[in-house]
């Protein structure tokens, strides 16, 4: 009888335990993989702000990242307010007649995270919030005669999500290429993230092959529960 009763009370806090979480996070994302070139994920526009009027590359400019579907911004996901550090050259190559690129890499900082519930991450009956963890950028600039004439770019990122605590993106990778930036002769495009802090002159970059991996841990059951679950059997 004392092991049907220890197995009962076993039972119990476990699923106590289980629920307390559950209840603050009712509908977590699913865990999954989801890409661009699977149809699972948007491609998107993203602009960088020059909060300092300084040019590309300088601490404190500011990313923000939205959705495109060809006629919608942001309808699916947002990723906006991570501030530079500042670019860092990690390499380069020239001939001689200047035709060559140089790399930078630039880690930013802060930023937030908006997925709609009705991505193939939700069922629809929520949308989910959360904190970008790590956000690097890695670019080339190419040159042609000593003029820089085209960026790419590749991203990394991670995030928490702010209501299920144990849900995390464990990476989303995606390629950026520069499409226009003050100083160029052509207009600015329109249907583009706006810049942030309320900054004039920037940059403008169109996302694609994205691969976004959502991972929820089990539920734990803390140390303490056992030593509740060992006194209640006594």
């Amino acid at each position: 009888m004392k092991s049907v009763r220890f197995l009962a009370i076993v039972s119990t806090m476990l699923i106590l335990a289980a629920s307390s979480v559950f209840a603050a996070c009712p509908n977590p994302p699913k865990d999954g993989t989801y890409t661009t070139y699977g149809g699972t994920i948007l491609g998107g526009r993203s602009s960088e702000a020059w909060c300092s009027g300084a040019g590309p590359g300088q601490p404190g400019n500011t990313e923000n990242a939205r959705s495109w579907d060809g006629t919608n911004l942001g309808a699916q996901w947002k990723i906006y307010g991570m501030v530079g550090e500042g670019a860092v050259e990690t390499d380069r190559y020239f001939d001689a007649y200047g035709n060559g690129w140089i790399d930078y890499t630039t880690n930013y900082l802060g930023g937030n995270f908006w997925l709609s519930g009705t991505g193939s991450w939700g069922d629809g009956s929520t949308d989910y919030t959360g904190y970008v963890t790590y956000f690097n950028v890695g670019a080339r600039v190419t040159y042609v005669g000593g003029s820089p004439v085209g960026v790419t770019s590749n991203i990394l990122m991670t995030g928490t999500f702010e209501e299920c605590t144990n849900c995390r993106i464990e990476y989303a990778i995606s390629n950026a290429l520069l499409i226009w930036q003050t100083g160029y002769p052509t207009p600015m495009p329109s249907d583009y993230p706006p810049f942030l802090c309320e900054a004039t002159t920037g940059e403008l970059f169109d996302a694609c092959c994205i691969v976004m991996k959502v991972i929820c841990n089990p539920v734990a059951v803390e140390e303490s529960n056992w030593g509740t679950i060992k006194s209640l059997y006594r």
